[in-house]
Parts: C-alpha cells; structure tokens; sequence
C-alpha cells in the first residue's frame, strides 16, 4: 500500500485523520514537525497531510524542508478557515492542495486521491525519463560507435580504392598511331569495370574491357580476380576464343562452386602489321568501330558471359582496321541509369545517340555522351558504374 504521513498537533484531528485512510495507506502519524523529519519515512512518502499551525517547525517551514528531501512528494496543508491566507501562502510554497478546519471524511479522501495520483504519475513520469536517459546514453555509445566503424570502412575503402586503380593503366599505353580518351565514374569509391592493354611488341597488343557484375566491395574483388585470370592466360599466338575458354574454367574452379559473380568481357588482339583485329565479346555492350566514310561497325556478342557455365564455348571474329578509324567501348551503366520516374536511357537510344553524332572526334563524343546521361538521369542518380573509352586510329 502506499505510504502517508501525517503531522498535527492536536491528537483528535491526528486520530481522525488516521482512521479516514488506515484502510487504504500505510500510516505514519506524528505530532510535530521534528519528529517526522527525524524519521525515515519522509523520503518514502506518498502523500504527507500537515497542520499549518505546529509548534517549532511551522507547516511553511515543514514544506520548504520536506522538499529539500523529495521535491516531488504531494503535501496537503490543513488550517482553519481565519487562516485562508496561510493556506494561500502554502500553495505558493509548494503545497499540492489545502483543506480547512472542520472538515469531512469525503473531503480527506477525495483530497488524497487526487494527490495520489498526481505523485504516481510524476514518479511514472521519473521512470520514464530516466530510462529514456539511458537508452540515449545507449543510442549515443552506439552511434559513436558506428560512427567509428563508419570512418574505419571508409579509410578501407579508400585503401581499396587506391589498390584498385592498378586495374586501370596508370597512364595509357604508347602505341604508334593510337590515342585514347576515357570518361569513368564508379557508384561507389571502389568498382567492376576495368580495362588493361598488355602490349607484345610495335605491332601487337591485347586489349581487355571487363564488366563484373554488381559494384562496391565484392564487384572490385571480383575484378582483380579477373585481372589476374587474363593477364595469366594471354598468349599471342592463342586465339581470343581459347584465352577466354581457358579465362572461363579457371574463374569457376576459383570459385569453387557457382556463384553469382559473373563477368562481361571484351578481349582482342590488335595486329597492325595485318591491320586488323581478332576479338571475343563475352556479353559486354556492343563496342563500335567507325570508319571514316561514316560506315559503324558493332562488334557484337560471340558468346556468353564468363564465369558461369563450365560448357560456355567463344567465336573469335575478325574486323579490319583502317587508318582514321575510331573506337568506343562503354559498359552497360552508360544507358542504364534511371530518370526521376525509373524510365531507363537504354541501350538503343544511346547507340542511335552514337550514329547522330559520329562525326565528332572521340573526346567531343564522349564528353557529348556523358552529358546526355547526365543530363538524363541527374547527377546523383547512377545506379551503376559508367566507363566509356574511346580510342582513334590514326596511321600505321
């Protein structure tokens, strides 16, 4: 049961009031102010009824000490009707309610009821906000946590970064009537495009342009086991086929079983003394050769993506290549980014964007290109990594 107390010096009154709530409280009776701030049970209290007028410690003094221990603890002041401006001057003190002299039995129940609840309520409300202090407090060390997690993955991420752009040529190769132009930007810090030219001699190298499914982390994992298979298994004198054939059962061994890294690869082999290229497209977009004389060429797929089927079979193709010849390779982020209602530019718009502007020179054209995906999708919408190189054949 809760706990009242009750103080007044006229032991009547301090009797009658015990009888009213014995039934429904745990009573503790004094006569003096003193006495029951002597006792322990003021810290406990649930309601405290006092007399105004008490010998020693007044009932205003009484308040202002009981609220030194328990500020929140309900007082009702009790006092005779010629002392209304004591009892008003209680309320100013702190007192919850007053009642006056004589009073009914309803009136001291009603009284400490209402003052009951109120101190149950603010004790409820005491819990409440302390425990809501300490889930903060939680919340707090869990955030800072996080945000200690947070810039330890990003100082990782920048290291992967850094140790990915090996992937990349760190400048692009010297080759006797080539130049090159390139446009990338990753979803991420870290990505799955990449390509790498491996250079045999004046007049032969091999290219790659490599798609790895997804982006982030496992994407850029993915690839520099890709990049590790190809710069293996490149020979010159295999057929772009055998290498991608070979490249294909060593990534699924890797993997152990199947998984759902793939690869899109483009591998060729330029031959300038023949002046033509031998290439495989394993699934990757269409890469274009324009001619001078405006004619395209789409080199297009001649087998299926790398590192899936253990039965996967490569067609080499052959293309000429003619001085003035230009070249653009681009992974599928370049036309599958979304606008504002999730249409995407698509791959027919963007090759048709291509063939309206194949005048142009491979920078302009590519920097043409990037902008209209931007300009379609908006800036901070790439859902994928977008990689476009280019390159212009100039002479023998």
């Amino acid at each position: 049961m809760p706990t009242a107390v009750i103080i007044d010096d006229d032991e009547m009154v301090n009797e009658v009031l015990k009888f009213i709530l014995e039934n429904d409280y745990n009573v503790y009776n004094y006569y003096t102010a003193e006495d029951a701030l002597k006792s322990d049970v003021i810290a406990s209290a649930d309601i405290i009824i006092t007399d105004v007028n008490l010998p020693g410690i007044n009932g205003l003094e009484f308040i202002h000490k009981v609220h030194e221990i328990d500020e929140n603890v309900p007082i009702i002041v009790i006092t005779a009707y010629n002392d209304i401006e004591v009892a008003i001057s209680a309320l100013k003190a702190g007192a919850f309610d007053f009642i006056l002299k004589p009073f009914k039995n309803d009136q001291i129940t009603l009284a400490v009821q209402r003052a009951y609840e109120r101190h149950k309520l603010v004790k409820e409300n005491i819990k409440l906000v302390e425990e809501l202090k300490l889930k903060n407090q939680e919340l707090e060390k869990l955030y800072a946590q996080l945000q200690a997690r947070s810039i330890q993955i990003e100082n990782e991420l920048d290291i992967a970064s850094n140790l990915q752009q090996c992937l990349f040529p760190v400048v692009f190769p010297e080759i006797k009537g080539f130049s090159f132009y390139l446009k990338f930007k990753p979803v991420e810090k870290i990505s799955g495009d990449f390509f790498d030219f491996i250079i045999h001699d004046e007049k032969h190298f091999s290219f790659i342009f490599a798609d790895v499914s997804g982006h982030g982390v496992p994407a850029a994992l993915y690839s520099a086991i890709v990049k590790t298979a190809i710069t293996t298994f490149v020979d010159i004198s295999k057929s772009p086929s055998d290498i991608l054939k070979e490249m294909n059962q060593f990534l699924i061994q890797t993997q152990k079983m199947m998984s759902y890294n793939y690869a899109t690869i483009f591998f060729a082999h330029f031959d300038l003394a023949k002046s033509c290229i031998e290439y495989v497209n394993a699934g990757l977009p269409s890469p274009i050769v324009m001619h001078p004389d405006g004619h395209i060429i789409r080199m297009e797929t001649t087998g299926p993506f790398v590192g899936i089927f253990d039965t996967s079979l490569y067609t080499t193709k052959k293309i000429e290549l003619l001085p003035g010849d230009k070249l653009l390779f681009f992974s599928d982020g370049a036309f599958e980014c979304p606008d504002r209602v999730d249409r995407i530019l698509g791959e027919k718009r963007f090759q048709e964007l291509i063939d309206e502007h194949r005048d142009l020179e491979i920078p302009e054209l590519i920097e043409f290109l990037f902008d209209k995906i931007q300009d379609f999708c908006g800036v901070d919408r790439f859902v994928d990594d977008v990689t476009m190189l280019g390159m212009k054949f100039s002479t023998h």
